[in-house]
């Protein structure tokens, strides 16, 4: 896990952390993704938001972040993450190992 989270620290470049209010710091992407393997896939298996429709994604990222007892802090930064993984500005996918 922790190389996984080095190869994803050094794989975001400075061009995919350009300024803008959506982006997600390297700090972020590290906080988010120690999130989603304490909170997502201790339960279950990586779902590839990309296959569901925003307005399905959305309806389960409330219900399973009600479910899992997410902080708010910590479910808007996941939302951030996955939304960010979606849109294809991070390498590879979550994974709990």
């Amino acid at each position: 896990m922790r190389a996984f989270l080095l190869c994803l620290t050094i794989a975001v470049t400075a061009a995919d952390l350009a300024a803008g209010a959506d982006e997600l710091t390297v700090k972020e992407i590290t906080v988010a993704r120690k999130v989603y393997v304490a909170k997502c896939a201790k339960c279950h298996q990586f779902y590839d938001p990309a296959k569901y429709s925003g307005e399905q994604w959305s309806k389960w990222m409330d219900k399973m972040g009600r479910k899992s007892k997410l902080k708010p802090e910590q479910e808007a930064l996941l939302n951030r993450y996955l939304d960010a993984y979606r849109a294809g500005r991070l390498p590879g996918k979550p994974q709990a190992k």
